[in-house]
């Protein structure tokens, strides 16, 4: 197991920092978030977190230079941007940046201030992620999100504006009262926005670990045959439109780094979700957030509380990590893979298993086989053209951690 203090001295490394505050409650919402109304409060986060980056860097000594900072939330641009600047400032004295590490950051468009976008800018902000979630006022106030389509406009003629050239947008199917009319005229209009990216998630509804999703009336969901026509929906109308598909609820331009990567066979996932990033130690900031280093996973402390006073002590705010077996390497390596590119070799897989879970695996492939989702080329499992929506299916049909429930529309 490679600890932090023996990342390579010029080992690409990707950091990911987490702000969890939020102005407004987003009934959907799966994030680790809170709404806060003392902005004093998220100042004394930001700076415990700049003393979480002291704590790293001084592990780092110096090793390992970042090539990609992701800004995720909650709602990243909840902070001011002079609150942002320090952060990255504290990440340049104890880590390192470089003119060419990427800077990504995930906005609520409802919250951007006048001068907001040109700060980022100039902070070297290159990749805008917009949360659209749906243009329809009747699913807006479903989830308790509204914000209109004029206001996402100018949002992005304001990115445009400053050069922004890899702007994302995430849509969600399966939100309440959503119907094939209103998702098509969502699509038409996120398409006429021309953003670079397109994430297209579907909605879990999960009221007894989400709380805030009990705020939803169940009876407004769509069903699961409607779900899997949303899916095809968006699939069929941003392929038609120039989008390349990446992954399974991915969209890209042509011309867009995702897609190069994909089309070059450098595409990964992390947690982040389809990435280009070629960075394969993570290391992640804030409440919660988790990092990645060498088949480790460590996760932050997930209260605030918990989170500030462990940072305060001067400790690593780490509450739980798992170490991966070389058995689960080889799992990971086969399920990242088929979700990558739609096919993986199955036979380290199967070598690697204990009998019975082979035997598991095996029957699982069999029965998404004969329900048309995966086919075999020699030893390789490959999803079937039109199933990319079931891929996750097909993933866990070869993990003996996570033997899959085979309801193919409710996966969607």
């Amino acid at each position: 197991m490679k600890k932090v203090e023996e990342v390579g001295l010029y080992e690409p490394i990707s950091l990911y920092v987490h702000i969890p505050f939020c102005r407004q409650l987003c009934w959907y919402c799966g994030c680790n978030m809170r709404v806060e109304n003392y902005y004093a409060r998220a100042r004394e986060y930001v700076d415990v977190l700049i003393q979480e980056v002291g704590i790293l860097g001084r592990s780092l000594e110096g090793r390992g230079q970042p090539t990609n900072i992701h800004f995720g939330g909650g709602t990243p641009n909840y902070l001011l941007c002079d609150d942002l600047s320090d952060i990255l400032g504290a990440i340049e004295r104890e880590i390192g940046l470089t003119d060419s590490t990427n800077l990504a950051i995930e906005l609520d468009p409802r919250l951007l201030r006048d001068t907001d976008i040109y700060h980022l800018a100039s902070l070297g902000f290159r990749r805008f992620r917009l949360g659209i979630q749906d243009f329809d006022p009747l699913v807006q106030k479903s989830i308790n999100r509204l914000q209109s389509f004029e206001l996402i406009e100018a949002c992005v003629s304001d990115i445009r504006r400053v050069g922004i050239d890899d702007l994302s947008f995430d849509i969600l199917y399966g939100l309440p009262n959503q119907s094939a009319e209103s998702f098509n005229d969502t699509l038409e209009k996120a398409i006429s926005l021309s953003p670079d990216r397109i994430s297209v998630f579907g909605y879990a509804h999960l009221p007894d670990m989400l709380p805030r999703q009990r705020m939803i009336d169940t009876t407004s969901l769509p069903n699961d045959d409607l779900r899997g026509e949303l899916s095809a929906l968006a699939d069929e109308k941003l392929i038609a439109s120039g989008y390349l598909r990446i992954g399974f609820d991915h969209y890209a331009k042509p011309d867009n780094a995702l897609a190069k990567a994909f089309v070059e066979g450098r595409l990964r996932r992390n947690f982040q979700g389809f990435t280009d990033d070629a960075a394969s130690t993570l290391i992640g900031f804030g409440v919660s957030a988790i990092s990645y280093i060498d088949g480790l996973y460590a996760q932050n402390e997930e209260a605030i509380d918990g989170y500030i006073g462990r940072v305060k002590n001067g400790e690593a705010p780490v509450s739980q990590g798992l170490q991966r077996t070389k058995r689960e390497s080889v799992i990971a390596t086969a399920i990242s893979e088929l979700l990558c590119t739609m096919k993986t070799n199955i036979s380290p897989v199967l070598r690697n298993a204990a009998p019975g879970d082979a035997i598991r695996i095996c029957s699982s492939l069999e029965a998404l086989e004969a329900d048309g989702v995966i086919q075999w080329q020699g030893d390789a499992v490959v999803v079937s053209d039109g199933a990319h929506a079931l891929a996750r299916v097909a993933a866990s049909a070869i993990d003996p951690y996570a033997q899959p429930q085979i309801e193919y529309a409710a996966a969607v």
